[in-house]
């Protein structure tokens, strides 16, 4: 149930964005941040109000809301690039344009328009947090009822082919604010929901949901608090051993330290290392996923695993690119802390092209420096990324990558490295929670564990 301080804001947000606008004084191009501060304050309070809106996700898509509802999408910016619009900011009788309502009132918007009514807004593409394994993104949405499945207008702008999602046009009026976002931020917005026509240089309208947001927060990074951690630190290692890594308690250690690692600082490159598990045995099937790649599911919030092929390499894109004015994805246009696995029993001989040699170029080049290249018709820029990767293969190094550190897999348990997810014995809820919230401590800590002026002085002594 929504609280009682937030109802009108919940059932009635144009009428309240109306009241305050009658009573602002200001501009109208400083309004909208008015609009962003009064709905923050009030949803993204100490109370998390917003987690209590409707959420759009693949189980609550917008075709199951009304035009008019107020909802939250957490979500992945994926396109920046969209072109700025016009909107009527001020419509007759002193009445508020903006946040749809110049399209709902349109028969008061159709006289004159003076130029000084006009404002501009930015429009952004964003898609469901890809890769977000389905108990985070469960915890993040509470699945409470189910819908026919969505059909998203553009799929090509999902990194992950094939996947589940929702992609909605994102209107936001408060310009200032969204000059902060950029590709693969994942934010919390909260907007307006509406069905409108979406326009591209190169094709027909086509009727697309779009959210005119009254607010946002990007995903703010806690520090969990966990009690004996040296302790839960072994727990983790004797499980994993155990049950995943066929008892090599060795090649679990650097595991663990791969998952806990992200992108500390970039002048001095001190950067999350990659990973391979050589020696891996072979699937006892083709395209048979390792348990590895369960337990990584159910550890970490986002994880993708990537069957690598050479049909794969050579059709799929890795990196975005811009075709007729519009941001097409790529399998490594991913949010930061993401980790992907690559695994190499698929590869047979043949010939990799040219746009496999671009792909496995830019695997490599991510690995190294955490950065990703975005390709437009007469430009390249490059982005940073904080990726961890993990490469198993069956030989003693990888086909196509050099990566940080190699650890051969001392195993002879064969078979039960693909045992499915059913047949794994799981940790209780309680214990794997703690384990999640390990790895995501181990991660937040970096950065911020300081040294007293007292230590730095013994250590320094130390060393002469």
């Amino acid at each position: 149930m929504v609280s009682a301080p937030a109802i009108e804001e919940v059932y009635n947000p144009t009428g309240v964005i109306q009241h305050l606008y009658e009573q602002y004084e200001g501009s109208d191009d400083e309004f909208p941040a008015v609009v962003a501060s009064h709905f923050s304050a009030i949803l993204f309070n100490t109370d998390d109000r917003a987690s209590e809106l409707p959420s759009l996700d693949i189980h609550h898509p917008p075709e199951a809301y009304t035009n008019g509802t107020l909802v939250r999408f957490r979500a992945m910016v994926q396109d920046t690039a969209l072109s700025p619009e016009l909107y009527v900011a001020k419509l007759n009788n002193h009445q508020c344009g903006g946040w749809g309502l110049s399209t709902s009132n349109s028969s008061e918007a159709s006289g004159n328009v003076g130029y000084q009514d006009l404002q501009e807004l930015t429009t952004l593409w964003a898609v469901s947090v890809p890769a977000e394994s389905p108990w985070h993104a469960e915890d993040a949405s509470p699945l409470v009822s189910s819908f026919p499945a969505h059909v998203p207008l553009r799929p090509y702008k999902f990194p992950i082919p094939d996947v589940p999602h929702i992609g909605i046009q994102i209107k936001m009026y408060d310009n200032q604010s969204s000059q902060f976002l950029k590709a693969t931020d994942v934010v919390t917005f909260v907007g307006i929901l509406s069905s409108e026509p979406v326009y591209t240089e190169f094709s027909s309208p086509s009727e697309a949901p779009v959210l005119h947001v009254i607010c946002h927060q990007s995903t703010p990074e806690s520090l969990p608090d966990i009690k004996e951690p040296c302790s839960v630190r072994r727990e983790l290692i004797c499980w994993i051993s155990e049950h995943v890594l066929g008892g090599d308690d060795l090649a679990v250690e650097w595991l663990l330290l791969q998952l806990s690692s992200k992108v500390h600082t970039r002048s001095a490159a001190f950067l999350p290392p990659s990973l391979t598990l050589s020696r891996f045995p072979p699937p006892p099937h083709p395209n048979t996923l390792p348990t590895l790649s369960y337990a990584l599911s159910e550890l970490l919030r986002t994880y993708t695993p990537v069957p690598l092929s050479l049909e794969l390499l050579n059709t799929k894109s890795f990196t975005p690119e811009s075709r007729e004015e519009d941001l097409h994805s790529g399998y490594l246009q991913l949010p930061a802390g993401t980790t992907i696995l690559l695994t190499e029993s698929a590869l047979r001989e043949g010939k990799v092209t040219e746009k496999g040699l671009m792909n496995i170029r830019a695997i490599q080049e991510m690995m190294n420096s955490q950065t990703l290249d975005y390709t437009f018709p007469f430009s390249r820029f490059t982005f940073e990324t904080d990726i961890s990767t993990i490469v198993l293969v069956e030989s003693r190094k990888s086909t196509f990558f050099e990566t940080s550190l190699n650890i051969p897999l001392q195993s002879t348990v064969g078979r039960n490295l693909y045992r499915s997810k059913e047949e794994v014995a799981w940790p209780s809820p309680g214990k794997l929670a703690v384990f999640r919230s390990y790895i995501k401590a181990c991660k937040a800590a970096i950065g911020k564990v300081s040294v007293s002026e007292a230590t730095s002085k013994v250590c320094s002594l130390s060393t002469h």
